[in-house]
């Protein structure tokens, strides 16, 4: 690794010096000369236990010159970390880094606030994406066929993308003149088109979090059977924490609140032995029936069972699409549960989103391209089986290769039927060529590397399985938020979908209802309308 600093951006950079990846993180300093995060926690850990004003506490920093982080090593042991490390936010940028990984940060940080990369501002001239790292992988045929896969991929959505515009821009009559009608019709055509686009393609993002939610992702990363998550925690441990790095410049804002980074496997240990509990009494034969669209699959349902929710959770990891059976629980069962869980976790490790739930429930299922953009709405609880490491990689690919993806609404559109079949054509050869791959991969490499890097090798367009729990407000404001014409039309969709759903359940949405105009994927003014 190189760690480098411009003080004149007050950005700290450390690249991976590996040769399968290209992966860079990097940190915006708020103060090139203190270290303000650590000021800003040591005030606040002073203000909660002294009579003075903040304006007292403040300037006795800085007549006294108190070195912040020293003071709070004192401190903690009064106050804990976690309480002062939330008060500390570092601003961190991943760049290079899969969009898997972009996906996953959000899904698996609560707290986290940030913004990814739209694929339409990819440059896919010259495109960059993940590589097989030779030290887990010593056949080289497993390695260029990955490749091959990667980049077929990438050919497949420039091949398309004009194709794909002339079609839309001959049914909805764009006038060449109107920049406004030009400009959608290209971002239109892009967010048609990413469906081809792998999950390993490199992308970059932002995030703004505390030393303590950045201690939390590092120690989980550290844990995680992925080498990229490895690489990534190695990397932002080096650049945030104590380390033997160092740039002329450079001082690191919350080292001292950056703790606890140490491996957390509570979470992994925990839901094994859950999955191989339920395994000795559960049938592990599964449905391969997909809708064959996003909104088909919608169901909603109220105060779900909190006990419902968590074991069915095990049971998607277990059986991605669906069992056949559901898992039927004693009281014997529950009590066995919590003897794990309790035994793994506590304050200091909760179990992350395999355990969460909510007063609404709405699951079905989407492409991975859908939940990139929902997935972002931090305010809901949610469970994605795909972003778990757990997760039965061979039964989520158990469907025939034409079933195991969504295409964009537009191809719906009668008229781009011959569009529509070429797009199906071309996937369904994807997805044969990637289970060829990982059967021809099993032989070479751990499970655990082969089920990462099938992760990548999968588009945008992959069907997959999702459970979202939100409040009255959340649901509100996303569906308000998500419906409008600006946005992409696969989410508009689907999110109207689960208010009609909820209108079926329950008259208080029925005014919602009739205020929101429906997404209609045949109309120019919603086609054009990016307002």
């Amino acid at each position: 690794m190189k760690l480098s600093f411009r003080k004149d951006l007050h950005i700290a950079t450390l690249r991976s010096e590996s040769s399968w990846n290209r992966f860079r993180v990097q940190t915006l300093l708020q103060d090139t000369e203190r270290k303000q995060p650590s000021i800003n926690a040591y005030l606040g850990a002073r203000y909660s236990r002294s009579a003075d004003s903040i304006l007292d506490i403040a300037s006795e920093i800085m007549r006294e010159s108190t070195d912040a982080a020293e003071k709070l090593e004192k401190i903690f042991a009064g106050y804990g970390h976690k309480s002062v490390g939330d008060m500390a936010d570092l601003f961190v940028c991943l760049e290079n880094v899969p969009i898997y990984l972009e996906t996953k940060m959000f899904y698996s940080c609560p707290v986290i606030s940030g913004q990814g990369r739209s694929t339409r501002y990819q440059n896919f001239q010259d495109p960059n994406f993940v590589k097989i790292p030779n030290e887990v992988c010593d056949n080289h045929e497993v390695s260029r066929e990955y490749e091959r896969i990667m980049l077929k991929q990438i050919k497949d959505y420039r091949e398309m993308l004009g194709p794909t515009r002339d079609a839309l821009k001959k049914y909805f009559r764009i006038n060449e003149e109107s920049s406004q009608e030009v400009s959608a019709l290209k971002a239109r055509a892009f967010d048609t088109t990413r469906y081809f686009l792998p999950y390993g393609l490199s992308t970059s993002s932002a995030y703004l979090m505390s030393a303590r939610s950045w201690s939390d992702a590092i120690s989980f990363m550290c844990a995680s059977d992925t080498v990229v998550e490895n690489e990534v925690a190695s990397m932002l441990l080096n650049l945030l924490g104590e380390s033997k790095l160092n740039a002329r410049g450079y001082i690191r804002e919350a080292d001292g609140l950056i703790r606890h980074t140490d491996a957390n496997c509570c979470r992994k240990n925990s839901t094994e032995r859950i999955i191989e509990y339920m395994k000795e009494s559960f049938s592990s034969e599964q449905k391969r029936e997909i809708p064959e669209s996003e909104s088909y699959s919608v169901k909603v349902s109220y105060s779900p069972d909190c006990m419902e929710s968590l074991v069915s959770h095990y049971e998607y990891l277990i059986n991605p699409l669906g069992s056949k059976e559901e898992f039927e629980f004693s009281e014997e069962d529950q009590e066995r549960f919590g003897e794990i869980i309790f035994e793994l976790h506590d304050h200091h490790s909760q179990l992350g989103n395999i355990g969460q739930s909510g007063a609404i429930k709405i699951e079905g299922f989407a492409s991975l391209g859908t939940l990139k953009d929902l997935n972002r709405h931090r305010s809901f609880e949610r469970f994605i089986p795909f972003l778990h490491e757990q997760v039965d990689m061979d039964k989520e690919l158990d469907r025939r290769s034409d079933q195991c993806f969504y295409l964009c609404n537009y191809l719906d559109i009668g008229s781009l039927s011959k569009v529509k079949k070429e797009y199906i054509k071309r996937l369904s050869d994807t997805y044969d060529r990637i289970k060829g791959w990982r059967e021809m991969a099993k032989q070479h490499l751990s499970k655990e590397v082969c089920d990462e890097f099938t992760k990548y090798l999968l588009p945008h367009a992959h069907a997959t399985k999702y459970i979202f729990y939100g409040s009255f407000d959340d649901l509100q404001y996303l569906i308000n938020l998500r419906s409008r014409n600006g946005g992409h039309i696969s989410y508009r969709v689907l999110v109207y979908e689960w208010l009609r759903n909820l209108n079926y359940i329950d008259p208080i949405w029925r005014p919602l209802l009739r205020k929101i105009i429906e997404p209609r994927i045949d109309d120019k003014h919603q086609f054009v309308d990016r307002s």
